[in-house]
């Protein structure tokens, strides 16, 4: 009898540490905040090339929820699992501004991470994979260079 309560107690302990714990690229706290990217040669004073690009490049990998091009404003649906997260736990989404759709030269960027904890609350941050993976994306068709963040 002993043997199967600590084979239980075992399984609650890992099944405990596989909800209660988020991934360990999960930056707990505001958002990373936004990061600018400088528009490459090819898409700079081009709006609606630049426009194009980036809603290309989004629609690829997420489900944009809004988009409106007058404003130069778009953010993606939650996206669940980021970053081998659990899929049910763990989601991310992000949004791009264009601060000048008349004159682009540059191109705003933030990344949302939540987390649902024990108690079933989405706690908010940031991931540093998936931070690191749309700036990736992004900025191999519309930018100079990459984000180092």
């Amino acid at each position: 009898m002993s043997k199967h309560l600590a084979v239980g107690a075992l399984l609650c302990a890992v099944v405990f540490l596989a909800v209660g714990c988020a991934p360990s690229t999960f930056v707990k706290g505001q958002g990373a905040g936004w990061k600018s990217m400088e528009l490459n040669p090819a898409t700079i004073n081009q709006y609606d090339v630049a426009w194009q690009k980036t809603v290309d490049t989004i629609a690829r990998d997420y489900d944009i929820e809004i988009m409106d091009k007058d404003s130069g404003y778009l953010r993606t649906a939650w996206t669940y699992g980021i970053s081998g997260g659990s899929f049910n736990r763990y989601r991310g989404r992000l949004t791009v501004k264009y601060p000048d759709v008349k004159d682009p030269r540059k191109i705003d960027i933030k990344t949302d991470a939540q987390w649902l904890d024990r108690n079933g609350y989405w706690v908010p941050g940031w991931d540093s994979v998936f931070n690191r993976d749309v700036f990736t994306a992004l900025s191999g068709r519309l930018g100079r260079t990459v984000s180092s963040e």
